[in-house]
């Protein structure tokens, strides 16, 4: 059967439409499986575990730079404790050579003081006769000093003994050393023995304010009486306040005088303390210890003794293993640094831990639990970037 021309024409445009949409299928099927191929060629780096593997490109795009662990001259800190403290000398412990009755103080602990200043007055009828004792024995060592004169004339002329001329010089010398005495004491009360005369005796005597500074403690009561070893009260003085610091043996050999200090105190956390070490202790105690006196460079008056503080001491510089910060970083909770080992024609990056020291100007220093690392070849920038591709590989899986 013979099929009309216009009918046969149709069926074969037909046949071409199918056989275009079979190609189109296929095509489509061909492009998939060339797009998956793509995919893994131009895709994310494996990852496996703490590893990852980067092609030469991959490596390329990150900014990742490759070496020899770098050696740098860090400062390290040595954290230690202590306390404010004062020198000797500005502590005062005062006292009342001769005893006596405390008549009046208006003394209070932390009441601030000057020197010269009046701060206590004390009583005792004994000092009125050391004063009387003292005007006694000037006035006889004018009398001696005049029968002196006159046995050495006598004795000059024959007129009288030498035993007495010499007695008399013996009298004088011996009141003169009990006047010179007397004297000694008047200035222990406070009396100056060149004004002293008969009309200004008295048995009352101030204390007087050795040192500028405030009152620590008071230890007496009006009318209670003093003994000369007993303490009457305990003035200080901050113009000279220093930090007294525990440092431990291991690391006194990494200070020197000099060094620079950082105070803190945890009753006044947001201030730090510039200092210096001014001096080290050169005899260890029981705790295998020696004490390092800093000077503060900026103290005020919110320093008080014994205060606890906290120091950071920074040492003699040292040459040490180091990585920038764009080597190390941190993930979950710790520091990871990587190592770069060639794989064909590939790098694998393997993470492992490090444990940071000193830290300075973007260089921190580091060790590892396995000492042959130090050998290797480590990432010394973009590990970022190493960190980053590992958890989208690992978010991909």
């Amino acid at each position: 059967m013979v099929l009309p021309k216009r009918i046969r024409k149709a069926m074969k445009i037909i046949h071409i439409c199918t056989y275009m949409f079979v190609l189109a299928g296929l095509a489509g099927c061909g492009g998939t499986k060339d797009g998956k191929k793509e995919t893994e060629q131009a895709g994310q780096p494996k990852a496996a575990g703490n590893s990852i593997v980067f092609t030469p490109q991959q490596y390329q795009n990150g900014g990742i730079d490759t070496g020899k662990l770098p050696e740098h001259k860090l400062v390290t800190e040595i954290h230690v404790n202590g306390k404010v403290d004062v020198p000797p000398q500005s502590m005062v412990s005062v006292n009342v050579p001769l005893g006596g009755f405390l008549k009046s103080t208006t003394m209070l602990p932390g009441q601030p003081v000057s020197r010269g200043q009046v701060i206590a007055k004390i009583q005792n009828q004994d000092y009125v006769t050391i004063q009387q004792d003292y005007l006694t024995a000037v006035s006889r060592m004018v009398f001696l000093k005049q029968e002196l004169d006159r046995q050495r004339e006598l004795s000059q002329q024959q007129a009288s003994p030498l035993k007495l001329y010499q007695q008399t010089q013996a009298d004088y010398s011996g009141e003169q050393a009990q006047a010179a005495g007397l004297a000694q004491k008047l200035r222990l009360l406070g009396i100056n023995p060149a004004t002293l005369t008969a009309g200004n005796i008295r048995s009352v005597i101030n204390i007087i304010a050795p040192i500028t500074g405030f009152v620590s403690q008071v230890f007496v009561n009006v009318g209670k009486y003093v003994n000369p070893a007993d303490i009457l009260m305990e003035l200080v003085s901050t113009d000279d306040i220093h930090a007294a610091l525990t440092v431990f043996e291991q690391d006194v050999p990494k200070i020197s005088i000099g060094s620079s200090v950082s105070i803190s105190l945890p009753s006044l956390p947001d201030k730090v303390y510039p200092g210096k070490v001014i001096l080290i202790g050169r005899m260890l105690d029981t705790s295998h210890s020696v004490m390092v006196h800093c000077h503060f460079l900026k103290a005020d008056r919110n320093l008080l003794p014994n205060m606890f503080l906290q120091a950071a001491i920074r040492t003699k510089p040292h040459t040490t293993i180091a990585l920038s910060d764009d080597a190390i970083v941190n993930y979950e909770g710790k520091d990871y640094a990587f190592i770069a080992e060639p794989q064909k024609k590939q790098i694998r990056f393997n993470m492992v831990p490090v444990t940071i020291g000193t830290k300075q100007d973007g260089w921190s220093e580091v060790k590892f639990a396995d000492p042959t690392y130090k050998n290797k070849v480590f990432v010394t920038k973009g590990a970022f970037a190493i960190l980053s591709s590992m958890k989208n590989s690992g978010e991909g899986d």
